[in-house]
Order: C-alpha cells, then structure tokens, then sequence
C-alpha cells in the first residue's frame, strides 16, 4: 500500500532541484534530493537518500487544470501539481514528507495528506512535517519497545 502526498503550486514558483535541496538542508531535514532531475519531465522512482541511508520515493509532476483547481478549493492561478508516493519503509515517508512539505513551503503552494484527509499551508508544512515524523519516530519506538518485552508481560 502507498501513502500519498500532493503539493499544489503554481508553475512558476516550482523551484529548481538545487534550491529545493538547499531549502531541505536549511529545513534541517536529513534528505538528499538529486539536483539535477527535470522536475517537468521525470516520473517514476526519485532516490533520495536519508541520513546516508538508501530511499526515496515515485515523484510525479503534472499540469493542473483551472476547473480541478476550483474545485480542490486552491489559490488562484494553482496550475501544477507534484505527487508523492512512498511505499511501507520509514525512511520513504521520512524522504517523501521532507521534500513535499519543504517544497509547499518554498513555492508558497499547498500540501496535501490525502490518508488524513488534511491540507497543510505553505506557511505550516516544514512544522507540521516535523510533528508528523516525530510522531512516526514514535511510533516506531513504542514498537521496538513492545517486541522487546516478553509475551507474558502484555501490561
């Protein structure tokens, strides 16, 4: 099963990879994007390593028509659109958050988390990817700590 994110923009406020990456770093995320992808013409698998760590996640980017746009509620002149899917490793969603919600931030464009049926501004995306992802850290932790207790202790 994948999760989702989508990034609606205006096309002329989509960045370039090397200033996305920079915005990453400047984010505090520990995600590699590659700079030298065409953000118009890619589709498919994008690695973007974690922490020196091998991951990333299906990146694609299309146009936006106005009446879509009217109805998904979005700012004027939104004509663009990134999708980001992730499959079930931690580190895809940490990559796929990362850059989506960096990306709404820069473009001025708003991030969409269609699983929580939630729209996240420009202004919220990198503090809601970092109270997502800490929730995430989390959750994996209570899950390393429940198998490291033998069975019979359940309480």
């Amino acid at each position: 099963m994948s999760y989702d994110l989508v990034v609606h923009l205006k096309r002329c406020n989509m960045p370039s990879p090397r200033d996305w990456q920079t915005a990453i770093v400047e984010a505090g995320f520990p995600v590699q994007l590659d700079a030298e992808f065409d953000v118009d013409a890619f589709s498919g698998f994008l690695p973007c390593p974690v922490a020196g760590e091998v991951a990333g996640f299906e990146y694609y980017a299309s146009g936006l028509s106005m009446e879509d746009a009217m109805d998904l509620e979005l700012a004027q002149g939104t004509n663009f659109s990134v999708q980001f899917s992730c499959g079930s490793q931690p580190l895809e969603l940490v990559a796929a958050i990362s850059s989506a919600s960096v990306l709404a931030q820069l473009s001025g464009g708003r991030l969409d988390d269609p699983q929580l049926d939630e729209s996240i501004s420009a202004r919220e995306a990198i503090a809601w990817a970092k109270a997502r992802l800490a929730r995430e850290r989390g959750h994996a932790a209570d899950a390393r700590s429940a198998a490291d207790r033998p069975w019979w202790k359940f309480w």
